[in-house]
């Protein structure tokens, strides 16, 4: 066993972080101070990530080889093994937490780069029991009719939803709005005055880059509404 490479493996990751803020010097004239700060962290997050995996091979290592001396009675090697181990096991543990402080930064800053409403397009919608008319999503005729987009690498967090729509006191039910793992249930309510918006509740998107589903809960009579627009609001702006 190397003890010189395992006890310098902090030397040389600390040496990698001082490299992590370094930016070609054409990127802050190109892009926004918050899209380069992300840059930065980005990079400071794949060097931390790199480094994990030989830091752990390095600590398997130590714990076997201060067990096989520790057996042999070579009790001054297994101190020495031990110590080692310590200080990989503490420097993991920072690790830990730097990683888990630049994926808070990142998020933070995403959302601050987020548009004060982020719009669904009707046409990109995959239907189920529903159709497109005039510009509106409408025909939800049953229970599990439904409309289900993408989502295009929001970063995760909680977004309000927001439905622009028409509903004759003909029309109406309930529907249910999801993501990934969360979802949230909302009473569609007569328009009197034409088209209108609602607010439903506010989502927890934990997929940014998944599934964003509206289905139909209950039907009234024929038809739950005559969806218009869909829009997500960060819960930050």
């Amino acid at each position: 066993m190397n003890f010189a490479l395992v006890s310098s493996s902090c030397l040389w990751l600390g040496g990698l972080a001082l490299l992590a803020p370094l930016v070609p010097a054409h990127a802050a004239e190109m892009a926004p101070k918050q899209t380069l700060d992300l840059t930065r962290l980005n990079f400071q997050r794949s060097i931390l990530e790199t480094s994990l995996s030989p830091l752990k091979k390095h600590l398997s290592e130590l714990i076997l080889l201060e067990k096989a001396r520790a057996e042999a009675h070579d009790f001054a090697g297994a101190i020495e093994a031990r110590d080692l181990r310590k200080r990989l096991e503490d420097e993991l543990e920072r690790l830990d937490k730097e990683l888990l402080l630049l994926q808070t930064r990142e998020r933070s800053i995403e959302a601050s780069l987020l548009p004060d409403r982020i719009q669904l397009p009707l046409d990109s919608a995959v239907l189920n029991g529903v159709r497109r008319d005039g510009g509106s999503l409408t025909g939800w005729a049953k229970p599990g009719a439904s409309a289900e987009w993408q989502l295009s690498k929001l970063p995760p967090g909680g977004y309000e939803v927001v439905l622009r729509y028409r509903c004759s006191p003909i029309e109406g039910g309930s529907l249910m709005v999801q993501e990934a793992r969360f979802s949230l249930m909302a009473d569609v309510e007569t328009t009197l005055k034409g088209p209108q918006e609602r607010t439903l509740g506010t989502l927890k998107v934990t997929d940014g880059s998944g599934p964003f589903k509206i289905t139909a809960r209950t039907v009234l009579k024929d038809n739950l509404m005559q969806l218009l627009a869909v829009y997500l609001v960060p819960a930050s702006k």
